[in-house]
């Protein structure tokens, strides 16, 4: 895939997120504190568990599970227990809408 994809209206707060299917893949779309759009895989590295319901910190977010915590830009691990980071998606806001580039 080579282009953005629509995942969701851009009407989320700031500091909240959202669990999302887009083209068949489990994703969360969140808001950091800062204002700005991301997306990950619905799914930690720690314990193979959604991340759906997991609190967004500042421009990451903890896994209700266990409390690894994720960088949401990157993917990358930021706090334990998880060692291996999960997979960040490029995001944009367009038209009142969030897209996600699916790589």
């Amino acid at each position: 895939m080579t282009d953005y994809v629509a995942a969701g209206a851009a009407d989320l707060p700031p500091g909240s997120s959202a669990c999302r299917t887009v083209a068949g893949r489990a994703l969360i779309v969140a808001r950091a504190q800062d204002g700005t759009y991301h997306a990950v895989a619905n799914r930690c590295s720690h314990a193979a568990l959604p991340l759906d319901g997991g609190r967004v910190r500042g421009s990451s977010i903890v896994c209700p599970h266990h409390g690894a915590r994720f960088d949401l830009k990157s993917g990358r691990v930021l706090g334990p227990p998880a060692h291996e980071g999960i997979v960040a998606y490029p995001t944009r806001e367009r038209d009142g809408v969030v897209e996600v580039w699916l790589l």
